[in-house]
């Protein structure tokens, strides 16, 4: 297991590294707290430098984000990976009898390629009522509206972002809906 923390701290070490060049945007305190392991279960990334504007796009993105029940999709699958880190919990801890520390740190490991597989299922949702959105609205207030988001944005590279968003960056979204 410790092996497997170190890992953990170099690989995102480099993550982090790499992000910086990339983006030439400054990680500051952050960037320190997502290396440390546990610490980086709770910090939340910042998504924006100043909120988007507000308009037509974005209240049909989210007028079919509830026709598509991803709020209650996306809340159910949450449970299902609660339920089953309470299953590795409850393993680690009954079977193999170690301690509870240990096994939250187990639970932390495991947690990494559930989070990867959660921010993809979030990402598929978001891209489905980007599409919706844009089918309902002019193809310039969509233009207008992903441009603004992209301005927006705390510009990340697709990597970083699918390790750590919800959403996937608005260069993503932009390219997928406008082929741009």
């Amino acid at each position: 297991m410790i092996t497997l923390l170190i890992m953990e701290v170099v690989l995102k070490a480099v993550l982090e590294i790499r992000e910086r060049r990339a983006t030439q945007v400054r990680g500051g305190v952050f960037a320190v707290l997502r290396i440390i392991p546990l610490v980086n279960d709770f910090i939340p990334l910042p998504e924006h430098r100043k909120d988007p504007e507000k308009g037509k796009f974005a209240a049909a993105h989210e007028d079919a984000h509830k026709k598509q029940h991803h709020a209650a999709l996306r809340n159910l699958v949450k449970v299902i990976m609660m339920m089953l880190s309470l299953g590795v919990i409850a393993l680690v801890v009954g079977r193999y009898e170690m301690p509870f520390w240990a096994a939250i740190l187990w639970l932390h490991l495991v947690a990494i390629p559930g989070r990867i597989i959660f921010h993809t299922y979030c990402w598929g949702q978001e891209l489905e009522a980007d599409r919706i959105a844009y089918e309902h609205v002019e193809r310039n207030i969509a233009k207008n509206a992903l441009r603004n988001l992209v301005e927006c944005e705390i510009p990340y590279t697709p990597v970083f972002a699918l390790m750590y968003r919800e959403h996937p960056t608005a260069a993503i979204r932009r390219k997928r809906l406008l082929g741009k």
